[in-house]
């Protein structure tokens, strides 16, 4: 049940970040996130990596995408209205309150306790904004969680960009967020690296965690990463 937990948690932070939206519409770096018209959301399926591709020792994952999609919601009513200082980093950190997750390509991959998770949307990311953002002002955040299950919540976030793989993204960024989460009296620590990149019009993103709360697994992330963008990359192009 925990592993099942985990990875539905993963997928749908996933789900959220890929199409990076707060219940405002803004993305996360702060500008209005559209759908590209050079995209077409009808060959998502095709754009997604499939077991060949995955890192030696990852298994292939099944989430019924209506299991992340109530994970998600659940974590939008959570967050929606979360006090989160600097104010202005609100959308860094606030997930959308309505999130289709029939409309985001996923691939989930899991080895003991590390978990990838791959999304495509046919969305303008930002990408230069969330790198800028993650960097600057926005890189350490406080938020407080008013309301929903997880009420009464206290996290520290702290963002840096990482050095990531050489590709054929038209723009991509990789950032590290290392949490600590304080809540009824116990205190969790995690840590995310998320991959963002515009490919051809689409979004492609590549997040790894672990559920253990070991280190995530750097090596089996970029090379995920590269290959997620070199597959939309080659089909699109």
């Amino acid at each position: 049940m925990t592993r099942v937990a985990g990875v539905t948690a993963a997928v749908s932070a996933a789900l959220l970040m890929a199409t990076a939206c707060n219940s405002d519409g803004a993305d996360v770096g702060g500008a209005e996130l559209s759908a590209t018209p050079n995209a077409d959301p009808a060959v998502i399926a095709s754009l997604m990596l499939g077991k060949a591709e995955l890192p030696s020792g990852y298994q292939l994952v099944q989430v019924p995408k209506d299991q992340a999609q109530q994970f998600a919601d659940t974590m939008g009513v959570s967050t929606r209205n979360a006090k989160i200082t600097p104010s202005k980093c609100k959308h860094l950190s606030v997930y959308p309150a309505d999130v289709a997750a029939d409309q985001v390509g996923s691939t989930v991959a899991m080895k003991t306790s590390s978990i990838l998770v791959e999304t495509v949307a046919a969305v303008d990311g930002k990408v230069d904004e969330v790198r800028q953002r993650a960097d600057g002002e926005c890189s350490t955040l406080t938020i407080e969680v008013t309301e929903g299950s997880a009420s009464g919540a206290k996290a520290t976030t702290t963002s840096k960009v990482l050095d990531g793989p050489k590709t054929a993204a038209d723009a991509a960024v990789v950032v590290q967020q290392s949490s600590t989460v304080e809540l009824a009296g116990s205190t969790t620590r995690t840590a995310v690296v998320l991959g963002l990149a515009e490919v051809n019009g689409y979004l492609v993103s590549v997040q790894t965690s672990d559920t253990a709360g070991n280190s995530p697994d750097l090596a089996a992330f970029n090379a995920f990463f590269a290959k997620a963008i070199g597959r939309v990359s080659e089909k699109t192009s």
